[in-house]
């Protein structure tokens, strides 16, 4: 997005935030309960980190898909990427994550596991693996600032925006 266009599609977002329909969305889980995909995000994977990461031209990030389990509170967030050397193949890395309610709108996050496949794609990036789960890793905390039948927004304590559908 342009500069113009994100900022105009944030403005959107604080405007929907404002309307969230649930004052206090950590006493009311099951909203958030099922799969999710992202539509929109602020994460960003730019400069030296997609340099030393060797995104360019050799890996390009595809859809983030996130399931939500309230009884277990286990989150599974899965991002999938396509590896175009030697052919195009399909890779993903898939973090799962448990979550606890901290406030009315936040929940604490703990990174429990992080998987890549398949085995390539681990070695592909082995030498800037950390690199790799700073960008992605769910630890912290998240504000759940809307969430409705179909739609939910969050931020977290890194300064990132996240909006997801329901699949």
């Amino acid at each position: 997005l342009q500069s113009a266009q994100r900022d105009e599609l944030l403005k959107r977002i604080e405007d929907l935030e404002a309307c969230n329909p649930l004052e206090a969305p950590t006493e009311h889980l099951d909203q958030c309960h099922g799969s999710w995909r992202l539509l929109f995000s602020t994460v960003t994977i730019l400069g030296r980190r997609r340099i030393k990461l060797g995104l360019r031209n050799i890996v390009n990030v595809g859809a983030l898909t996130q399931h939500i389990d309230i009884v277990t509170r286990h989150t599974v967030n899965k991002v999938n990427f396509d590896i175009l050397v030697f052919g195009k193949f399909k890779g993903a890395l898939t973090i799962e994550a448990s979550y606890e309610p901290v406030s009315p709108t936040r929940v604490a996050i703990k990174l429990e596991k992080a998987t890549l496949v398949p085995e390539q794609f681990q070695q592909l990036f082995q030498k800037n693996y950390q690199l790799l789960m700073d960008i992605f890793n769910p630890d912290g905390w998240l504000d759940i600032t809307f969430v409705d039948a179909q739609l939910r927004i969050g931020r977290d304590d890194k300064g990132n925006v996240f909006v997801l559908e329901r699949t």
